[in-house]
């Protein structure tokens, strides 16, 4: 699932961070990286040598990944998107933003649209889970991976990913609005508990424990307080379709994309 995976890049990355994002990436089951930067075209930098991409290139082939370098122009998240696609990649990986750094792979905005414009999956890696400071990197079995899903189409796309994560433990969390009388709500809560029964029995193969709860509420609000009760790794969700010309991604999402703490796998 993560074999090809598009890392887009801009002036100023540091090559040890990218070292340990290939590592990362690398017991993810990634075997080729496309590293894309997007020329600017009010940029300083437009034009100038772009040797510091061999250096990145070389950085990750360092860790036994097979990498190659693109450009193009343009709008920075269509081009991305678009790159993203036209490669056959199976995610883009996005570094969360770090106010240390003058630039990052995450930039602000362009992050935003991305996530909107995507037709591929998109790795927000946030703050946690921490790239490692060995060599080891990131290990499968340590995952605490939240599932966040609404029991429709949307959100059953997102569970040959889940799958593929395979780690400690895989929490199902389903929000929902209380039905308007006793009757209706139990007949309800029922049916979203044999849901999440069969979601469980689906994914016990991929984790050592598999758990799952039905909870009533702001979805966003209770996706964020779950996953710092889990101490949540990566949170799944999935994304609806957006209509042409429309710009934000969904309230719920963003919500949960620019609070939380757990890195997103946001699958469209």
């Amino acid at each position: 699932m993560f074999e090809n995976t598009l890392i887009p890049v801009a002036y100023g990355e540091r090559p040890e961070e990218l070292r340990k994002v290939a590592v990362t990436l690398k017991n993810f089951g990634a075997r080729s990286i496309c590293l894309y930067h997007v020329n600017e075209s009010g940029s300083f930098f437009r034009g100038s040598d772009l040797s510091w991409l061999m250096v990145m290139q070389k950085a990750m082939e360092d860790e036994g990944l097979s990498v190659e370098v693109k450009q193009g122009n343009g709008h920075i998240a269509s081009s991305i998107a678009e790159a993203a696609l036209f490669q056959g990649c199976d995610e883009i990986y996005l570094k969360a933003k770090r106010h240390r750094h003058l630039r990052t792979m995450l930039l602000g905005s362009v992050s935003r649209d991305l996530l909107r414009l995507s037709d591929v999956p998109v790795f927000v890696h946030k703050i946690r889970p921490r790239l490692p400071d060995g060599d080891e990197g990131l290990r499968h079995e340590d995952l605490n991976v939240l599932y966040a899903t609404n029991l429709d189409e949307t959100s059953a796309r997102p569970i040959p990913y889940i799958k593929e994560f395979h780690g400690a433990r895989c929490h199902i969390l389903h929000v929902r609005n209380r039905m308007a009388d006793p009757s209706t709500e139990q007949r309800r809560r029922d049916a979203v508990a044999k849901d999440l029964q069969n979601m469980e029995e689906e994914l016990i193969p991929f984790f050592k424990h598999v758990t799952s709860e039905d909870r009533i509420g702001d979805p966003a609000t209770q996706v964020l307080n779950i996953s710092e009760r889990l101490k949540a790794d990566v949170i799944v969700i999935g994304r609806k379709k957006p209509t042409f010309f429309s710009a934000p991604m969904g309230g719920t999402a963003e919500r949960i994309v620019n609070e939380s703490k757990a890195s997103i796998f946001l699958v469209p």
